[in-house]
């Protein structure tokens, strides 16, 4: 946290010196901030917000990608149309799981993390690895007649049909999830029990992810599971399955993390983020699933058949916000504190877990200098 602190009073000396105000800045944050929305301006010009990116904003980043995952689809499509490299941005990923990739990310060798908020991330942040949650990414998925819904699944002989559940019978039973229960997962769970009376204490938790989860509920291993994208497409056409709870619509945990490498160079960040803005922009607003090449793009990237992503619910991409990450932030931690996953008992402060200043200044500074690249 101390490094945190360090750069975001540089940050502030920073401005201080150039006789600059915060509202100027899109909103910078400040380690007091309390995670409450700027008012955005209609322009911000480089030449006044420092954060802003300008022609000669160029540089690599390496970003840990623990798998090919469609909740990462607006920055898959940013690099499959080109503009990162239009931008003259070289973007590079490392494959390999998120709890490998957060040591590297500390030390600079990753500049940032395609991630969920989870127990790991909280301790490390908590123990003074120097990362921010800096740019979202899905924000939910939006349930259409005939979607079939990634989250928590189980069967019917279990809970009964869709029009008669009674999740009640879950009470006892082993539940399986990537982590067992340790991340949003287990307050999705939570949530959903305790509409019934029950808590996510209530169950015993196991791992169990991709196909391994759908086998493992399927063949009684387990009693519900949760089943990730593209795997709920296949739990869908299995008659006997039913889905049980899943990403309410808004801030699902869904996160771009930075490291120190990249949060040193935050127009360099700003650009990012505005690349992949761009994308979403340009492809990813409303049904994007109706348009046949972001389809075709997508599935070729994922490595499954076009009617998978056709057939998932909606991811929405747009628009791009911060809005509602501290309350989501809040949440998880107090859900996490009372089930004993976090090694420590009294919440951090949000605004040491996040920074909206680099999205606000996306969506507020100019994109013209990628137009002159």
């Amino acid at each position: 946290m101390q490094a945190q602190v360090r750069r975001k009073v540089t940050v502030v000396a920073a401005l201080a010196a150039l006789a600059l105000t915060l509202a100027s800045c899109g909103g910078a944050s400040t380690p007091t901030d309390t995670g409450a929305a700027p008012e955005p301006s209609t322009s911000t010009p480089s030449d006044v917000n420092p954060l802003c990116p300008t022609p000669e904003t160029t540089g690599t980043i390496t970003i840990g990608n623990p798998a090919q995952l469609s909740v990462f689809s607006s920055v898959y499509m940013a690099d499959e149309l080109g503009l990162f490299e239009d931008a003259g941005l070289d973007v590079k990923y490392e494959v390999l799981p998120t709890a490998d990739g957060m040591p590297l990310l500390a030390q600079g060798k990753l500049d940032m993390q395609m991630t969920s908020y989870s127990a790991g991330q909280f301790n490390a942040v908590k123990q003074g690895i120097d990362m921010q949650w800096v740019m979202p990414f899905d924000f939910g998925q939006e349930a259409l007649p005939g979607d079939a819904i990634p989250g928590f699944w189980s069967r019917k002989d279990v809970v009964g049909d869709a029009k008669n559940m009674d999740l009640t019978k879950l009470k006892g039973q082993l539940v399986s999830s990537p982590t067992a229960g340790t991340g949003v997962a287990g307050m999705i769970l939570d949530n959903a029990l305790k509409t019934v009376g029950l808590t996510f204490g209530d169950v015993e938790m196991t791992k169990l992810s991709g196909p391994d989860a759908l086998i493992g509920l399927q063949n009684g291993a387990v009693s519900a599971a949760w089943i990730a994208a593209p795997l709920e497409v296949e739990a869908a056409k299995d008659p006997n399955l039913v889905p049980v709870a899943g990403y309410a619509p808004g801030v699902t945990g869904t996160a771009m993390m930075a490291g120190p490498s990249m949060l040193d160079r935050p127009q360099l960040l700003v650009a990012f983020i505005q690349v992949v803005n761009e994308a979403i922009k340009t492809k990813m607003t409303g049904d994007w699933r109706e348009d046949d090449a972001v389809v075709a793009t997508l599935a070729g990237v994922l490595n499954v058949d076009e009617s998978i992503i056709r057939d998932s619910a909606l991811l929405v991409f747009d628009p791009m916000t911060m809005d509602g990450v501290d309350t989501f932030l809040e949440g998880i931690q107090a859900f996490q504190i009372e089930y004993g996953q976090l090694d420590y008992d009294d919440p951090q402060d949000v605004n040491g877990l996040f920074d909206r200043t680099f999205v606000d200044a996306a969506l507020t500074c100019s994109t013209d200098w990628m137009k002159k690249k």
